[in-house]
């Protein structure tokens, strides 16, 4: 009996102390959890303080853009990521560029903001703009995405350059024409076969002197110098303005027949108006007295609210060496020196992969995102126009020549031109000028590109 009730008090003994034990470790780990959390706490506060970071973006927009802006992509945005703050300044475009440089000179640039086609060339040249090709291909699958728009943000070159800007829409050239004058003389509306020497016969057909004085007063056509018109009838032809070493071939025969084409519309065939009497290709058009002219996606919502009559859009016609669409993109950059380059490219991000329709670039703007592009909501099948010809003109897109010094090359165009188009200078002379204004733009940065190789 002893054995056993001592064999009980030996267990019973054994059963306190390992309850002991088991208490008094608890009671340790316990203390030490509360010293380490209160050695942890402040670096993990001081930690969530560090992430907390302001994004500074900047944009052309107007007031109204910048609100559409504000509510659409950076309220959602932050949502989303609390811990980014995104500070968003617009200014007029011809002051954007110039302040974002004075920024940039002060060490204190933007992260991000809305780039031109015009700018790309020179702000990557001069390493003010962050490559995003890597970006790109880590985080986006590139068959979600139209690629032809972002051949005017590659640089060095548009085929095979990185990104160094991502679009979020782009817009496509297009021919705008008025269906009812197309019916009331019995013409076949302009189709995806159409070459630019079936626009020039409707034009002639539609050309009419509805009044009796013996001068026209209707036109098939609107021709001028306008580089959505003018260079991409060149490259049609088998011209171009530069080529791929920056060497100007604006005068070569085949940019000059281009040229001559639309010149001969005004002058020849009359079947285009004189630029004293219509300097206004969508003025005449709302006026029914243009038939049809070149213009672009933007236009769109001028016709919905203002055209009383029947009309549509139709492809660029295919020219006798190809069919060409010009096609800018509005794109996002990021500053070379942003602090922040990874949070910049998340908000590029969310809005390049948008699945709704938002207020800025709406519905007169192609989505570079596809699934967003064909989508019902997008392609308002219940309004005008048809956008399945946007979709199809894609296929044919090209940036044509924004680089280098675009803008100094380009504000010469009108002025040597326009006696072209006028009759007091040959065609192929005003081609000549022109092509000597350009090349003392672009022979500096094409010095330059020669040094480099």
């Amino acid at each position: 009996m002893w054995e056993v009730a001592s064999g009980i008090n030996y267990f019973k003994g054994w059963n306190f102390m390992t309850r002991r034990v088991s208490w008094l470790t608890w009671l340790f780990t316990i203390a030490v959890l509360l010293v380490v959390g209160m050695a942890v706490a402040p670096a993990t506060a001081s930690a969530e303080e560090e992430e907390q970071i302001t994004l500074r973006y900047m944009t052309w927009v107007s007031a109204v853009g910048a609100e559409w802006i504000q509510e659409d992509f950076i309220e959602p945005f932050q949502e989303l990521h609390p811990n980014i703050k995104i500070e968003h300044e617009y200014v007029p475009f011809a002051q954007l560029f110039d302040k974002v440089v004075t920024y940039i000179a002060a060490g204190n640039p933007p992260d991000l903001m809305h780039m031109s086609v015009a700018y790309v060339y020179e702000y990557a040249e001069q390493g003010l703009l962050l490559n995003l090709q890597p970006y790109f291909e880590r985080d986006l699958n590139p068959d979600d995405f139209f690629l032809e728009p972002m051949k005017a943000v590659r640089y060095p070159d548009m085929e095979t350059g990185d990104l160094y800007a991502i679009p979020f829409a782009f817009i496509v050239s297009n021919i705008f024409y008025n269906r009812d004058m197309f019916n009331q003389f019995g013409l076949e509306s302009p189709n995806d076969a159409w070459t630019w020497y079936d626009l020039a016969d409707s034009a002639r057909r539609l050309t009419r002197d509805m009044d009796g004085d013996g001068t026209p007063d209707q036109w098939g056509f609107h021709s001028s110098w306008d580089y959505y018109l003018f260079d991409s009838v060149i490259h049609a032809w088998g011209g171009r303005i530069l080529d791929s070493d920056f060497n100007v071939v604006v005068d070569s025969p085949e940019a000059i027949q281009g040229a001559r084409f639309l010149v001969d519309l005004v002058l020849r065939d009359q079947a285009a108006p004189p630029i004293s009497v219509m300097s206004s290709a969508m003025r005449g058009f709302l006026n029914q007295q243009l038939a049809m002219y070149v213009g672009n996606m933007g236009d769109l919502s001028t016709y919905r609210q203002d055209a009383f009559f029947d009309w549509d859009v139709a492809m660029m016609p295919e020219g006798p060496a190809k069919r060409v669409v010009r096609m800018g993109p509005d794109s996002f950059a990021i500053l070379a020196d942003s602090r922040h380059p990874e949070e910049a490219w998340e908000y590029i991000k969310f809005v390049i992969t948008q699945e709704k329709v938002d207020r800025y670039s709406g519905s007169r703007k192609l989505p570079i995102y596809k699934p967003l592009a064909l989508s019902p909501e997008w392609m308002e099948r219940d309004l005008p126009p048809d956008k399945e010809v946007f979709i199809r003109s894609v296929a044919y897109g090209d940036p044509l020549e924004f680089r280098p010094r675009w803008n100094e090359w380009h504000g010469a165009r009108a002025s040597i031109l326009r006696p072209a188009f006028e009759g007091s200078v040959p065609i192929d002379e005003a081609m000549i000028n022109w092509a000597r204004a350009i090349d003392a733009a672009v022979a500096p940065v094409r010095a330059v590109r020669q040094q480099q190789q």
